[in-house]
């Protein structure tokens, strides 16, 4: 049994590591398909340009024009299954920072992908060096070479110059056809993606450490204590108490919110929380009903949307291009933007995405009840409004009317 001591100390090494040197214990790295990340040293525009016209189809359309570095990355790509027979790659894109592929570990691979992307990059960094004018080929056959002091570990086999690659990638484990496809679409889309990020870049710029007088240390402590389970079990409670605290970010002046998005929605008066009840279950034709029609007439919908049917409501929010704000269960990386729709979403000025929790390297991981309760009363503290307000939606309107009114 570990101390609370020695796990503090593990928790510090932890975050200490990049998420790029990060494993996930429980995935199998010989099978599968996965999509890789490799960050190019410094972030360094070396692979390619974006060009194109947002929209555009044909030779106008957003697309990579590729570096001759960055068409000697792509083939070196190409050339892995011809190295491992065991593997097929998928689409990629080179990036002028940074390289995306797929890659599909076939049954009975016996190579580590770890390994497979370790030679990938460093062939990458040996047509780096080839433009560089580097001769690298006698330095890898050399004998005394092994003993020279500035062999580069990170990923080169060879002895001479800089990596092209930072050390490490990050990787996404894809089990789904559904999720696969998923990928291919995001990677196919990088070009465009690119395009609208920079002519929208403030919607996709990370805000941290914002303060609202709503908002405190206390007020997430005691949405884990009037919950009717924790009040009745004091010890799991309080232990509960202590993870949220842990994974709160705080800072000198107290609990803090980063968000990524359109601004103006939380300078709306109009919010309303969406929170589905288990009690409510059987009434949630005639709550999805009120929540779209308050969307529709302009109120922006906050909620973390946890269960499957305040995803229902999300995704029919996303169809109708309607505006809301979203409660994060994680905190936002320093590289994190979104993904799929959520990211044509905040560049239409559709959607805020708010965080109240550090960020936390982790994968397929179950929120746990005490980060539900958080969140949802997040959500009611943004909206200043109870979340059972669609039970007497007609009153809400006239009423609204009445204060602004005033």
């Amino acid at each position: 049994m570990l101390t609370s001591a020695q796990i503090a100390i593990i928790n510090k090494k932890a975050a200490a590591t990049p998420d790029a040197l990060k494993r996930d214990s429980l995935s199998n790295y010989f099978e599968g398909y996965y999509f890789v990340t490799l960050n190019t040293r410094a972030e360094s525009p070396i692979l390619s340009s974006v060009e194109g016209i947002i929209g555009a189809t044909g030779p106008d359309s957003p697309h990579c024009r590729y570096t001759e570095l960055g068409l000697g990355v792509i083939e070196c790509w190409k050339r892995m299954p011809s190295i491992c027979s065991t593997v097929k790659i998928g689409p990629c894109e080179a990036m002028p920072e940074h390289f995306h592929g797929l890659i599909h570990l076939l049954p009975g691979n016996k190579r580590h992908l770890g390994s497979l992307i370790s030679g990938f990059m460093a062939g990458c960094t040996h047509a780096y060096w080839d433009t560089l004018g580097i001769e690298w080929r006698r330095d890898k056959l050399s004998a005394h070479a092994l003993a020279l002091p500035d062999r580069d570990r990170n990923h080169t086999r060879s002895f001479r110059g800089p990596a092209l690659f930072v050390h490490g990638y990050n990787d996404v484990e894809a089990i789904t056809e559904e999720q696969v496809q998923i990928k291919i679409a995001y990677i196919q889309s990088q070009a465009e993606r690119r395009l609208i990020k920079g002519r929208m870049h403030r919607c996709f710029c990370i805000e941290r450490g914002k303060h609202s007088r709503s908002w405190s240390t206390e007020v997430a402590m005691r949405a884990v204590a009037n919950d009717p389970f924790f009040a009745c079990n004091r010890d799991k409670c309080l232990t509960a108490q202590r993870n949220v605290t842990a994974r709160l970010v705080i800072d000198e002046k107290g609990a803090c919110l980063d968000y990524l998005g359109f601004p103006p929605l939380m300078a709306d008066e109009k919010k309303l929380p969406l929170i589905c009840h288990r009690r409510d279950a059987a009434r949630f034709e005639q709550q999805k009903e009120a929540v779209m029609n308050a969307a529709r007439n302009g109120w922006i919908i906050v909620s973390a949307f946890i269960s499957p049917k305040e995803k229902d409501i999300k995704e029919q929010m996303m169809v109708e291009l309607l505006p809301f704000i979203e409660i994060m269960d994680n905190g936002f990386a320093d590289r994190y933007k979104p993904t799929g729709k959520a990211f044509y979403a905040c560049a239409e000025n559709r959607l805020l995405q708010m965080s109240c929790w550090r960020y936390e390297y982790r994968k397929d991981v179950t929120v746990s009840r005490e980060m539900c309760l958080v969140m949802n009363e997040l959500a009611r503290v943004i909206s200043q409004r109870n979340d059972d307000w669609w039970k007497t939606w007609s009153a809400i309107v006239p009423q609204f009317n009445k204060q602004t009114a005033k």
